[in-house]
């Protein structure tokens, strides 16, 4: 331990620990061991793993989910004289080829990477050769089928530690509940009684309070004046991407200059008012839940939301990024009945049409390999032909490879090329380079403006040319300074390890497990939604029961904060959610007026519900279309049950498609794929799925 205390005082300049970095510390590099770590956001998490990596040889390789993330935090890093790296998506060829010979030499002692990038075979095989002292896992709660921001890519976590036979693990997190560390416990064999490092999630300087308001008005005649009292900078959450501007637009009246943050702005918009806000006294940001991940600013005073939040592990969270400077605080939430079928939709959202699946299934299983024996896909493509989410159809790619181990992702690859001459002399190489690959190439590119384009997979099924040797010579150009290169259109790669089943009975029953496990999930984030109305709504102290949530039972002593809404009152809020609202037969008539889809009643109530879907938004059907949300108010399942009916009476047919060679494999299957009922039992992946 005194090279830990020698590291903390000559690199960050601390004359000691705080709360249990130094036990964490002792526990990775004295007693060689796993551990867990349970620290508030700004609750000193990455000095666990940043000291013990200058303390240990070899490499400390860091799993973080979030680009900007890792770039402030190499930078903090480098400018203290550590040798540190990130590698991701975003860096040049000639940074990139840096970052992975200075992993090699054994110069670099911490590597930030994305969990997506442990299934690129060339960093496995770089790792492989690399003696990695140390692994840590930011955000580790992604990792848990329990946890409120569950990741496919953080599954394979486990088993690569395992692969590359990584000498010790740090899990990190700010948010996890007792099934959650208890998940994250088992996939990565830490003690529990020894091994968990937790803060109490208590912060004595936040009054967490409670309002009920049932319109935009209401909420904002409390809202302005709690502002307009503030002696610092005030963070409104709230749900949808228009509030955030809404909002804004009504409190500038009354002499405030609100800023305005969510993630359908550019990057650079973005960048600059996360920095205004950083560098105000009493700036006001209006933002959805995209704010927030990166901002360590000790004077926030006040943190609203707006809208009630969907989960307590995402309130914990946002209301933790007040009063870090140890002053008071104050924590504004609204319950409105109105907004509760809105969060409830979005709970439902995810979930697709069982059909759906069971068609991406059939495209999966009955795709014929390329010439490497790998299975290659578009995601983009697929998540809009089949109306399924990102994130939803990663999982259903991580239960074919853990679940079942039919395949193994690998690395992805480019099939979009678009080249531009770099010099006149370069240009003229690449027009008289005569190998196979090269006149394959100029066969079967496009001009496009300035650029020529080409798909290289398409170029390859018609020419009989392997793909790969293609897109190598694209990349020969562009390495030798022939051309300038923009890819695009990714695809994922799989490697097949078990036969993919061929027999109907078996896919069926594979597409009712992951349907089940979709409406397991979605019956889920329902409970987690009403968790927090009671939370908020009980006879009890705020403080305690959000402390209580997070197995820290005796945070406070005598069980009474003295500052939440039920300390100063004396009694819970009282609370009605309101009688669901049933759908208006007019309003269901103009949406299937707009959209002539009839194949899936999900695609037809998320319209009208206001959730949008990759398919709606390739049809044009979704914010922008003035009907988009035009049901909001309606409960979910109403919604599906009305367009249901009228998808029934149309045969589930799908307006407009034309006949292909694809579409004639899947309409092999898919009336035995709308009529199937659930079954069959899942193999059960070791890692606790």
């Amino acid at each position: 331990m005194e090279d830990a205390h020698r590291v903390l005082k000559n690199i960050w300049g601390f004359p000691s620990f705080r709360l249990s970095q130094a036990e964490v510390i002792k526990r990775l590099i004295v007693d060689n061991e796993n551990a867990l770590v349970l620290y508030p956001t700004g609750g000193g998490k990455s000095l666990t793993y940043q000291v013990p990596a200058l303390c240990l040889p070899g490499l400390t390789l860091v799993i973080s989910p979030l680009i900007a993330l890792m770039k402030d935090q190499v930078d903090a890093l480098v400018d203290r004289g550590v040798k540190a790296a990130n590698l991701d998506s975003t860096l040049d060829a000639e940074r990139s080829a840096w970052v992975k010979e200075e992993v090699i030499s054994g110069r670099l002692k911490l590597l930030y990477v994305a969990p997506e990038r442990l299934n690129n075979e060339g960093f496995v095989t770089m790792m492989s050769h690399v003696k990695i002292s140390l692994l840590a896992i930011d955000e580790s709660h992604c990792i848990s089928q329990w946890g409120a921001s569950f990741r496919p890519e953080y599954l394979k976590i486990a088993r690569f530690a395992e692969e590359m036979d990584v000498e010790r693990v740090l899990c990190l997190t700010a948010t996890a509940t007792p099934n959650v560390a208890k998940d994250i416990c088992k996939s990565f064999y830490i003690d529990a009684q020894k091994g968990v490092f937790r803060t109490a999630v208590y912060r004595p300087n936040l009054a967490l309070q409670v309002r009920v308001a049932n319109t935009l008005d209401q909420k904002l005649d409390i809202l302005i004046p709690f502002l307009k009292s503030r002696i610092g900078p005030a963070i409104v959450y709230v749900t949808l991407q228009r509030h955030a501007q809404e909002v804004a637009d009504h409190l500038r009246p009354h002499g405030m200059e609100p800023m305005v943050y969510h993630a359908g702005l550019g990057g650079d918009e973005r960048a600059r008012v996360q920095q205004q806000f950083m560098e105000s006294e009493k700036g006001i940001v209006c933002a959805t839940i995209a704010f927030g991940m990166g901002i360590d600013k000790a004077n926030i005073r006040q943190v609203v939301h707006l809208f009630m939040p969907k989960t307590l592990e995402n309130y914990s969270q946002e209301v933790g990024r007040a009063g870090r400077d140890g002053l008071p605080s104050t924590c504004l939430m609204f319950l409105s009945a109105p907004d509760i079928p809105i969060l409830e939709g979005f709970c439902r959202g995810d979930t697709c049409n069982k059909r759906s699946i069971h068609l991406w299934l059939q495209e999966v299983v009955l795709k014929t390999p390329d010439k490497d024996g790998t299975l290659s896909f578009n995601h983009y493509q697929q998540s809009r032909e089949y109306d399924i989410r990102a994130n939803v159809l990663g999982l259903c790619y991580a239960q074919l490879e853990l679940d079942h181990n039919y395949i193994r992702a690998v690395t992805p690859f480019y099939s979009q090329y678009d080249m531009s001459s770099r010099t006149a002399d370069g240009w003229q190489k690449v027009l008289g380079d005569e190998t196979e690959a090269a006149k394959t190439i100029k066969m079967y590119w496009a001009p496009r403006g300035s650029t020529f384009q080409i798909d290289v997979v398409t170029a390859a099924q018609q020419s009989g040319q392997d793909r790969g040797d293609l897109a190598k010579k694209i990349s020969d150009w562009e390495l030798s300074g022939y051309v300038n290169v923009k890819a695009s259109q990714v695809r994922a790669r799989y490697k097949i390890v078990n036969p993919l089943p061929k027999e109907l009975e078996e896919i069926v029953n594979i597409t009712d497990m992951m349907y089940k496990r979709m409406l397991d999930r979605e019956e889920e984030a329902i409970v987690k939604l009403r968790q927090v109305i009671d939370f908020a709504t009980d006879d009890a102290c705020l403080a305690q029961s959000l402390a209580s949530h997070f197995g820290d039972d005796g945070a406070i002593p005598t069980g009474l904060c003295g500052s939440c809404s039920f300390c100063q009152t004396g009694e819970g809020i009282p609370f009605e959610s309101g009688a669901v609202a049933q759908p208006d037969p007019i309003k269901i008539k103009a949406i299937l007026q707009a959209c002539p889809e009839r194949d899936d009643p999900h695609l037809l109530a998320r319209m009208a519900f206001g959730v949008t879907s990759p398919r709606l938004t390739a049809g044009k059907w979704s914010t922008s279309h003035p009907l988009f949300g035009s049901m909001v108010e309606v409960d979910f399942n109403a919604l599906v049950e009305a367009f249901d009916k009228e998808c029934a009476r149309a045969g589930y047919a799908k307006a407009d498609i034309q006949p292909s060679a694809a579409a004639s494999k899947k309409r092999l299957m898919s009336q035995s794929a709308s009529s199937s009922g659930r079954g069959g039992t899942s193999k059960r992946a070791r890692r606790g799925w």
